[in-house]
């Protein structure tokens, strides 16, 4: 195994309550010796810098909520030399770490009214179209990867299981089994917990609700109102989403909508 796919996900599978209506699943692939060296190094030096993170003792893991808030270990931001230093740094981190970014959102209110009869659990659908992407660019690459995930909720947990061990197993319609199971190696996801502090996780957690958040723009063709979020999103498209390896678009790789306009793909 020489890569890793992390995951976050923002929502959740219900298509019946109106304030409910969107779930994203967004990964980043990274090398395992990248992450271990590379981006651990970085991550748990701004977190010693800033946040008095000091292992074993004293383990400060990077939640998005809690630095929203400021809250816990996280309350140091609200001085704002502090706050300032916090975004230039992490900023910096999100657009130079060695990783691609990619991130899948679904309307789940049209789903179901488009396939009215017969449509996918939303969590599998976003997972299809993730994987293929992370299983296509393994085959271009000529790598073979895991997946990482941490743990949520026993009924979430269950859906993002199922869903993955379904693609691995069947392949989807557009990529056959054993290219799947040519390029992961496990049937199954791996859980890591937070208090495992690993980096890539907290990585993806950064910027999993950014792009959740943009993804949803763009389909309502509104604008982002968070600017911190904005900031992540400009520098994510700017050099860390995947991109068409010719064309370099990202629209259809390192971003997509669904369901699709055309096919509902």
């Amino acid at each position: 195994m020489s890569h890793r796919l992390y995951l976050d996900e923002v929502g959740n599978d219900d298509v019946v309550h109106p304030d409910e209506k969107y779930l994203s699943i967004t990964g980043i692939i990274t090398k395992i010796t990248a992450h271990d060296s590379h981006i651990t190094r970085e991550i748990e030096q701004i977190k010693s810098d800033l946040f008095s993170h000091s292992p074993p003792n004293n383990i400060v893991i990077l939640h998005r909520k809690e630095i929203v808030r400021k809250e816990g270990p996280f309350s140091v931001l609200r001085d704002p030399a502090i706050n300032r230093e916090w975004e230039e740094r992490i900023l910096d981190l999100i657009g130079t770490l060695p990783y691609i970014a990619n991130s899948v959102l679904i309307d789940k209110h049209e789903h179901v009214r488009r396939y009215t009869v017969w449509y996918y659990n939303p969590y599998h659908y976003c997972m299809r179209a993730l994987i293929e992407r992370y299983v296509l660019w393994l085959r271009r690459h000529g790598k073979t990867g895991g997946v990482v995930a941490e743990p949520r909720y026993k009924k979430v947990d269950k859906k993002l299981k199922s869903s993955f061990e379904y693609i691995y197993k069947h392949g989807t319609e557009h990529i056959p089994p054993e290219i799947v199971q040519k390029h992961l190696t496990s049937h199954e996801i791996k859980f890591e917990p937070k208090e495992a502090n690993i980096c890539g996780m907290q990585l993806v957690d950064l910027i999993a609700n950014p792009s959740h958040q943009a993804l949803k723009c763009n389909l309502l063709g509104t604008e982002m109102k968070a600017s911190f979020g904005s900031r992540i999103v400009k520098i994510l498209e700017r050099s860390r989403y995947a991109r068409h390896p010719k064309t370099r678009v990202i629209d259809g790789w390192g971003q997509k909508l669904l369901p699709g306009k055309e096919t509902g793909a």
